[in-house]
């Protein structure tokens, strides 16, 4: 019987006497970065950039009037945040007086809750100066909320306002 040589036995001696090189396959490691990578991919949720909707009535034609509600002047209370970060409010509307509330220490939620118990149905008007901050509003919005008053409305910065600011010696 003749022996044949095996190449493949003959490789597994040669190789061993020097130490050999190990090739490994890394197929199955790729494969498997590139799942876990689509994976996590696909299960992670962005960071959703948090947004107050506001709906404003949108008239149907420029040349209609607005639409003017009744209210009784005791029930209404006007917020006005100035730029320089100072919250004044006024109660009424003919014989307003412009009275000042920090903001930052919460006294214009106190004002609100003693507004809410003293009127059955009270109503906020919210006058932002033209060049308050948009954070200014949001934080009134949210005082609003936890006086628990349930009707709130915006309105433009007036002449009216202006004058008051005036007389207090606001710019």
């Amino acid at each position: 019987m003749d022996e044949f040589e095996n190449p493949i036995k003959e490789k597994r001696r040669s190789s061993g006497k020097r130490g050999g090189n190990i090739v490994t396959d890394m197929n199955a490691m790729v494969d498997l970065a590139f799942l876990l990578l689509t994976f996590f991919m696909l299960t992670t949720t962005m960071v959703r950039p948090k947004v107050l909707e506001m709906v404003m009535p949108v008239p149907d034609k420029e040349e209609e009037a607005p639409i003017v509600q009744t209210l009784r002047e005791s029930r209404a209370i006007t917020l006005l945040p100035f730029p320089t970060g100072k919250l004044f409010y006024y109660m009424g509307f003919s014989k307003a007086v412009l009275m000042e509330a920090n903001a930052e220490s919460g006294a214009i939620e106190e004002v609100l809750r003693q507004h809410a118990e003293t009127q059955d149905e009270p109503i906020v008007i919210i006058k932002p100066h033209p060049e308050s901050t948009f954070e200014q509003v949001v934080d009134l919005i949210d005082a609003v909320h936890l006086a628990k008053i349930q009707r709130y409305a915006f309105d433009q910065y007036g002449e009216k306002e202006e004058s008051l600011a005036k007389e207090r010696g606001i710019n």
